[in-house]
């Protein structure tokens, strides 16, 4: 730095806020069209439905059929 000059200036600090809000654009638009928020749904569902089926396992019911049963039903 030569001397005298400190910190950056107001044009710098300009040119990095217009390109720091132009990733942000495009990183949300490449979010929302390419199903990112879709797939998170999915999965959320998936361990949901996951976990469901650990607790009936711990509780000792089993899903047979789509309908949950106890395990002692079939003599075990």
């Amino acid at each position: 730095m030569m001397k005298g000059q400190k910190g950056i200036t107001l044009v710098a600090l300009v040119i990095t806020i217009i390109v720091m809000l132009i990733l942000v654009g495009v990183s949300i638009a490449v979010a929302i069209n390419g199903g990112l928020f879709d797939t998170a749904t999915k999965a959320t569902n998936d361990t949901n439905a996951a976990l469901q089926q650990e607790r009936n396992l711990a509780d000792g019911k089993v899903t047979v059929n789509n309908q949950v049963r106890n395990i002692s039903d079939y003599g075990v």
